[in-house]
C-alpha cells in the first residue's frame, strides 16, 4: 500500500496572480522514507568511512537527473537545504519547514510538482516530512512550503535512533563484499527487523505515518510497502549501491518497490512481498518480464498523480538470486546432497532464516519438489539430518518446523529455516 502525497493547497503570491493552476486536495503518489543526505548524512558518512573496510555511501539522484531542466534541479537543491530546518510554528499540515524559494526562476505547475516528487523519491533519509506541501508563484519566482510531522528536537531524537540501527546493520557489511552480497545482507537485516503492518495498510485515514518511512521499518519494526522500499533504499545508499523507487500496483492495490543496480545492471527488488510468513527470494533481482507477471508499473512521465520517472531496463539475470545464490539442483544425487548440506551448515552457523534452491530447467518441477519435501526419498530431510551431524547442538536445525515456498515460474524454492530449542 502506497501513501499518496497531498497537495494541501496552492497558495497565491501577490495580487497580480489571478488564478489557480491546481486544485486543493490534488493527489499524486509517492512514498516516504530514509537515506543519507545533507548534514545528518554527512556526519554518518564521516563516521562510517573511519571504519576499516567500510562501504562508501552514495547519494540517490536518479530522479534528480531526470528532471527536465536546471530550474527544477535548483528547486530540488533548495528543498534539500531546507528539509533540516524545522520551525516551531505549526499549522494543520504540520510544523513549518523553512520555505524553499527561487526568487528569479518561475517553474510551471507541473515542473514544481515533479520536482517535489523527485526530491521525496531520492531522499528516503528525510523521514520526518509530512505527505502534504504547498507551493506558490510570483511573477518571477517559485516557493514550496514543506511540513514536518515532528518538532526539530523530536526529529533529532528520532534521527539518532535511526542512525544507530543503520550503523549496526552496516557494521556487518564491508567493501570486501560483492554488491550482491551487500544487497543480500541488507535484505536479511531489514526482514529480520520488520514485519508488514496490516493495521496501517487497512487504515484508510493513514493516521500513523511511521509505517510509511524507513524509520518505521528499521526502528519500530513495522512498515507497509513504502517503508520497506525506502528502508532498502536508505541501506543501499549507505552500502554504496544505487537504488530507486518504482510506483505501480500489485495484488490489487497501489504498491511501491525498488530497482537496484548490481554490477552495472538494474533489477527489480520487492522486499515487501518477500517478507511474509515465509521469507522468499521470488522478487530478488528479477527482470521486467518477471515483475510484470503480477506487478503493473505506473506510466513513465505520465500524470504526476501516479507515475514514474524514466526507468532503466531490467533485462539481466546475472544477479538474480535463484540463478546466482541458490543451490543449483540438476538432479537428486549425492553431489547435490552434499551441496545442500554445506549450504545448510553455512546458513545455520550464521543463524540465517532462509535459503534458496533452484531446480534445473529439464527437471519436472512439481515432481522434484515433491521428492525433496513430501515423499520418498524425503531428500531435504536427509540433508538436514546430515547437516545437524556437523553442527553444534546450539545451532541444530529443526526439519519439522521448516516451511518452503515454490516459485515454479523461476524454478525456485525458498526454504524457511527453523532451529531446535536448546
Amino acid at each position: 500500500m502506497k501513501k499518496p502525497i497531498r497537495l494541501a493547497a496552492l497558495l497565491l503570491s501577490l495580487s497580480l496572480l489571478t488564478g489557480c493552476t491546481a486544485s486543493a486536495g490534488d493527489l499524486w503518489s509517492w512514498k516516504i522514507a530514509d537515506t543519507p543526505s545533507s548534514a545528518a548524512a554527512a556526519v554518518t558518512e564521516a563516521k562510517t568511512q573511519k571504519q576499516a573496510g567500510a562501504c562508501t555511501p552514495v547519494a540517490q539522484r536518479s530522479d534528480y537527473k531526470s528532471l527536465s531542466n536546471e530550474k527544477c534541479r535548483h528547486l530540488y537543491d533548495k528543498l534539500l537545504d531546507c528539509a533540516q530546518n524545522i520551525t516551531d510554528s505549526k499549522t494543520e499540515n504540520g510544523y513549518l519547514v523553512k520555505t524553499a524559494n527561487l526568487f528569479t526562476e518561475k517553474l510551471s505547475d507541473n515542473e514544481t510538482r515533479r520536482t517535489v516528487m523527485a526530491f521525496f523519491n531520492d531522499n528516503p533519509q528525510i523521514f520526518w516530512l509530512s505527505n502534504q506541501y504547498t507551493y506558490s508563484f510570483t511573477l518571477t519566482g517559485t516557493s514550496v512550503q514543506l511540513y514536518s510531522r515532528v518538532r526539530a528536537e523530536e526529529r533529532t531524537r528520532l534521527q539518532k535512533k535511526l542512525d544507530t540501527v543503520v550503523g549496526q546493520i552496516l557494521s556487518g557489511v564491508t567493501s570486501a563484499d560483492s554488491e550482491l552480497e551487500r544487497e543480500d545482507k541488507l535484505f536479511d537485516a531489514l526482514a529480520d527487523r520488520c514485519t508488514y503492518d496490516s493495521a496501517a495498510s487497512a487504515d484508510t485515514q493513514q493516521t500513523d505515518w511511521q509505517p510509511y518511512t524507513a524509520y518505521g521499518a528499521l526502528v519500530t519494526g513495522k512498515a507497509v510497502c513504502d517503508g520497506y522500499s525506502r528502508a532498502m533504499q536508505l541501506l543501499c545508499s549507505q552500502a554504496g549501491l544505487q537504488c530507486r523507487l518504482v510506483n505501480g500496483n500489485s495484488k490489487g492495490a497501489a504498491h511501491i518497490w525498488n530497482l537496484i543496480s548490481i554490477g552495472g545492471a538494474w533489477y527489480h527488488f520487492d522486499g515487501t512481498w518477500m517478507d511474509g510468513g515465509i521469507r522468499t527470494y521470488d522478487y530478488f533481482n528479477v527482470t521486467d518480464a518477471v515483475i510484470k507477471r503480477d506487478h503493473t508499473l505506473s506510466p513513465q512521465n505520465g500524470d504526476v498523480a501516479d507515475c514514474n520517472f524514466p526507468l532503466p531496463a531490467a533485462d539481466s539475470e546475472q544477479a538474480n538470486y535463484y540463478q546466482k545464490c541458490a543451490v543449483q539442483i540438476p538432479a537428486l544425487n549425492a553431489e547435490v546432497r552434499e551441496q545442500i548440506v554445506q549450504a545448510l551448515v553455512h546458513a545455520a552457523q550464521q543463524q540465517k532464516h532462509s535459503m534458496a534452491l533452484r531446480l534445473s530447467d529439464d527437471l519436472d518441477f512439481n515432481k522434484t519438489v515433491g521428492q525433496l519435501f513430501n515423499g520418498v526419498p524425503y531428500f531435504f530431510q536427509a540433508c538436514v539430518q546430515e547437516a545437524n551431524g556437523r553442527l553444534s547442538s546450539g545451532k541444530a536445525l529443526s526439519y519439522t518446523e521448516m516451511q518452503y515456498s515454490a516459485a515454479a515460474s523461476q524454478n525456485g524454492v525458498s526454504v524457511q529455516l527453523a532451529y531446535a530449542q536448546s
